[in-house]
C-alpha cells in the first residue's frame, strides 16, 4: 500500500513541477530539468522493491538501451516537427524509438558498450541536432488549456503503474528497455508543439538532450552502486554526479 500510495503521488507532482518550471525558465532549462531520473529513477526503485535488487540490476542494460531509443525518439521529433503537426510526428517518432530498441536488443551488448554506444549517441545526435527555423510570427496558441497540467499528471502516472505492474511478466530486460519511455518527453514535446510551434519543441527536446549525459550516468552507475550501498545512498551518489553534469551542460548553454 505505501508503495502503490508513492507511485499515485510522487508522479503527478513530478509532471506538474517539470511543467511549472519549463514555464518560468524557458524551455531549454526546462528541457534539462526534464531529463533527470524522475520517472526512470522511482521506476527502477519499484523494481527493486517488488522484484528484489538482482531484478534492478538486470534490467539495467535495458534502460540503457531504451536511453538509446530515447535519442532517437528526440532528433526523430526535432526533424519531424518542422514539417508536420504534432500527431504525425509523434507517431513517427515513437516508431523510431522501437526501431532502435529493437535492433539494440537483438545485439545483446554488454553493460558497458551499450552505456558507450549512448554516450556516442546523445553527443553525435547533439552535434547534428536539427535547428529551428527563423520565424517571423508567433503561435496563435499562446495560452495553455486549463486542464493540461492535470492530464499530463494522468498520463505519466498510469505509465508508472503500467510498467512496474507488468515488470514480472515482460522480465528485466524489456521492463528496463520501456523504463526510458518517452513519457514526460512526449508530454513536453506535444504541449510545446501544439501551444507554441515547431521551434520551441526543438528547443526544449534539444534541452533534454543535453540533460541525457547525466541521465544515463545515474542509471549506468545504479549497477556498481546497489551491489555496495543501501537504495538511498546509491541513487544519493548518482543524483549528485546527475546533477552536476547536469549543472554543466546548463553553464555550457548559457
Amino acid at each position: 500500500m505505501t508503495v502503490l500510495f508513492f507511485k499515485l503521488t510522487m508522479m503527478p507532482v513530478v509532471i506538474g513541477g517539470i511543467t511549472l518550471i519549463s514555464r518560468k525558465w524557458g524551455n531549454s532549462i526546462g528541457g534539462i530539468i526534464g531529463s533527470m531520473p524522475w520517472v526512470a529513477g522511482p521506476i527502477l526503485v519499484f523494481f527493486i522493491l517488488e522484484q528484489g535488487t538482482a531484478f534492478g540490476i538486470r534490467a539495467i542494460p535495458g534502460i540503457l538501451t531504451g536511453v538509446v531509443s530515447l535519442v532517437g525518439f528526440c532528433f526523430c521529433y526535432a526533424l519531424v516537427s518542422k514539417r508536420f503537426g504534432w500527431f504525425p510526428t509523434l507517431l513517427s517518432s515513437y516508431s523510431a524509438f522501437v526501431a532502435t530498441a529493437l535492433v539494440l536488443d537483438a545485439l545483446r551488448l554488454s553493460l558497458w558498450s551499450v552505456y558507450g554506444v549512448a554516450v556516442v549517441s546523445i553527443v553525435t545526435a547533439l552535434r547534428r541536432f536539427p535547428l529551428p527555423a527563423a520565424e517571423s510570427t508567433p503561435s496563435r496558441r499562446a495560452l495553455p488549456p486549463k486542464f493540461d497540467i492535470p492530464f499530463r499528471m494522468l498520463v505519466a502516472t498510469l505509465f508508472v503503474l503500467a510498467i512496474t505492474t507488468l515488470a514480472k511478466a515482460l522480465g528485466p530486460t524489456w521492463s528496463g528497455i520501456l523504463t526510458p519511455f518517452p513519457i514526460i518527453t512526449s508530454i513536453l514535446a506535444i504541449f510545446t508543439h501544439y501551444l507554441q510551434g515547431s521551434n520551441a519543441a526543438i528547443t526544449i527536446l534539444k534541452g533534454i538532450m543535453l540533460g541525457l549525459v547525466g541521465f544515463t550516468t545515474f542509471l549506468f552507475l545504479q549497477a556498481f552502486f546497489l551491489r555496495e550501498f543501501p537504495i538511498a545512498v546509491s541513487f544519493l551518489l548518482a543524483f549528485v554526479i546527475n546533477a552536476l553534469i547536469n549543472l554543466a551542460a546548463v553553464r555550457w548553454l548559457r
